[in-house]
């Protein structure tokens, strides 16, 4: 029996196991004790990797519809192809793009100590001392990389999640995150004031294509943009439950304003 597809608003694999790879990190970062660490991280690498493998599966999708290839093949190759392979291979397979050697070797290593989180099988404690000595924002911005290498070579711009913000609003909820697109990310940036074209399509449009496309764009981006801006989004005057760009997104106190 054939499996009815079921579609949801504001649900992208993609953006959602990125978005939590990013949360578990910053919460690494603030954790209280050992205990509570160890679950951030084991968290993060574990989103990390279907952050990755959803990346990578949607585009091979994409790539082998282009030549109207049965959905039994598709889902036979994103099924039983490894995932290392998938990152070696794939990027260039499906847009010509080789991934940076060291940011490869990040991946592949943070990847197979997920494996060792998952699939546990030593005597000792010693995956504890290896979570001791790992530094998640260095898997974090390999990904961030590895996406963004992708997206140019697609000739496309990327989308402004991967920097790690985030809008929230959504169905009357303040602090509900939704998915929005570049554009409305530029008008948020003006409302946290910058100076970013938005209304002008083809301004906004140039803009974008120097500041979103690229891995040199995006460090360009974080460090003129999202390291200078508020941790969130001014309210609208005019609209009062209209989305807001947010870094810390998962939290509640700082969208409400709760001191």
């Amino acid at each position: 029996m054939v499996q009815e597809a079921v579609w949801r608003w504001n649900v992208n694999d993609i953006w959602q196991s990125f978005s939590s790879m990013y949360q578990e990190m910053a919460f690494s970062d603030t954790a209280t004790n050992t205990i509570e660490r160890y679950h951030h991280l084991s968290a993060c690498l574990l989103f990390g990797g279907c952050a990755i493998e959803s990346f990578l599966n949607s585009n091979m999708r994409t790539h082998l519809k282009k030549s109207e290839e049965l959905e039994d093949n598709v889902i036979k190759l994103l099924r039983y192809t490894a995932l290392r392979k998938k990152i070696e291979s794939w990027p260039s397979d499906i847009c010509g793009v080789t991934i940076d050697k060291q940011d490869l070797d990040i991946l592949l290593e943070f990847l197979d100590l997920r494996n060792e989180v998952t699939h546990r099988k030593r005597k000792d404690h010693s995956l504890y001392k290896e979570l001791d000595e790992i530094s998640p924002i260095n898997f974090l911005e390999a990904v961030q990389r590895t996406f963004v290498q992708f997206y140019y070579g697609q000739g496309n711009s990327f989308p402004y999640w991967l920097l790690g913000w985030n809008f929230v609003g959504m169905n009357s909820d303040y602090t509900h995150p939704c998915l929005m697109n570049n554009q409305q990310f530029k008008y948020a940036l003006n409302s946290m004031g910058f100076r970013v074209p938005a209304s002008d399509y083809g301004a906004a449009n140039a803009w974008e294509e120097e500041n979103m496309k690229g891995v040199e764009a995006f460090s360009r981006l974080k460090r003129d943009y999202y390291l200078k801006a508020p941790d969130i989004e001014p309210k609208s005057k005019m609209f009062h439950r209209a989305p807001r760009l947010c870094k810390r997104w998962w939290d509640k106190q700082l969208i409400l304003g709760i001191d």
